[in-house]
């Protein structure tokens, strides 16, 4: 058998198939089409849209992953389950000091665990700008760790401080486009944790 890799008609012949078979977290809401419905805000505007929660999502981004994630669990079944089932772990757990633990040592993901099952449960389309935003947090994280490896002492701190700062700035606006869209679209309600029997989690390839 001709491997795809040698043949000239496989992925290396054709970018575009080898790009569509790359891994992305949200290429099943992406490419399904009944996710047609767009955030009430994107993350670029969100700051403007509650400036009083964006502040607080800033500073105390912790605290609001937590009250977020309560609030889907609690709408639910009461059962927590780690990164929303959406990782390894797919059995119940104490949601304290469980999710403590995950908002505290995994915020970032946290968030986004938040964020996904919100898109998910109210088919929201992926915002290209929302993309790019977090795309250039991602990017400075990876900057500040080859500033640490290879450039001198103070470099490497004022890369890592401009890193968290943006990191931070992009947690508030992850946040509050979620509590913007729960308590503006949809008065409040948050979407329960459910089974997509059909549909693989985002984030498992």
């Amino acid at each position: 058998v001709t491997s795809n890799l040698a043949h000239p008609t496989g992925d290396r012949a054709d970018p575009t198939r080898l790009a569509r078979r790359m891994p992305h977290p949200l290429e099943e809401i992406r490419d399904n089409p009944a996710n047609s419905n767009e955030w009430k805000t994107s993350m670029l505007k969100a700051p403007c849209a509650s400036p009083g929660y964006f502040c607080y999502a800033c500073f105390c981004p912790c605290c609001a992953a937590y009250q977020q994630r309560d609030a889907i669990i609690e709408a639910g079944d009461g059962k927590y389950i780690c990164c929303l089932g959406m990782c390894c772990l797919k059995d119940p757990c104490p949601k304290i000091p469980c999710l403590c633990c995950e908002v505290c040592c995994c915020l970032g993901l946290a968030a986004s665990f938040t964020r996904i099952h919100i898109m998910m449960s109210f088919n929201i389309k992926p915002d290209p700008m929302d993309t790019y935003i977090i795309c250039c947090s991602n990017v400075m994280q990876i900057l500040a760790i080859f500033a640490a490896c290879f450039c001198d002492r103070e470099t490497a701190q004022f890369m890592r401080n401009l890193a968290d700062l943006i990191f931070y700035l992009v947690m508030g606006c992850m946040q509050t486009q979620v509590h913007v869209e729960v308590h503006e679209k949809h008065g409040g309600i948050w979407p329960a944790k459910i089974s997509y029997p059909n549909q693989r989690d985002p984030l498992m390839k």
